[in-house]
């Protein structure tokens, strides 16, 4: 199992931080690039939960991700994988926490990775050990610069 921890400040109020997680609109492409918004299927949705399929386009076809969704704790989002192309069952998710800081808030990010034994899942898994702290701290920056851009622009 990898896991990946990003943690950075924004300008964004938390609460905004922990909507655009949970916003499933086409919205959501703008603030996470690398969602396909045309492969993105929410099956349900309620007050505090969701069940949505989210693909990203990978090199060779699509690695794509079912998670239950759930932010009934008031900090965070916490998606949990319950299919997937790539990512093992159980053992994978992914979190955002926002609290509140200066008028913006500190927000974390934690994806925590188990890989199928399939090829896709080996080449991927590897590929996420060796260069996923990076690849995911880049990634952690740009969703918030976008979600900073995205709450200015109105």
């Amino acid at each position: 199992m990898t896991t990946i921890h990003v943690a950075a400040d924004t300008t964004v109020p938390a609460d905004r931080v922990l909507y655009a997680a949970r916003d499933f609109s086409a919205r959501r492409a703008d603030i996470f690039p690398a969602v396909s918004v045309p492969k993105l299927e929410v099956h349900s949705e309620g007050e505090t939960a969701a069940d949505v399929t989210e693909a990203t386009k990978a090199g060779f076809g699509d690695n794509w991700e079912r998670c239950d969704y759930d932010w009934s704790q008031v900090d965070s989002v916490i998606a949990m994988v319950t299919a997937s192309n790539v990512y093992a069952v159980p053992g994978s998710s992914w979190e955002i926490r926002a609290i509140a800081k200066d008028g913006g808030s500190h927000v974390e990010m934690v994806w925590i990775r188990e890989f199928q034994g399939n090829a896709r899942g080996r080449i991927f898994g590897t590929a996420f050990r060796l260069f996923g702290n990076r690849i995911f701290a880049k990634y952690g920056r740009e969703i918030l610069a976008n979600l900073e851009r995205v709450e200015a622009a109105g």
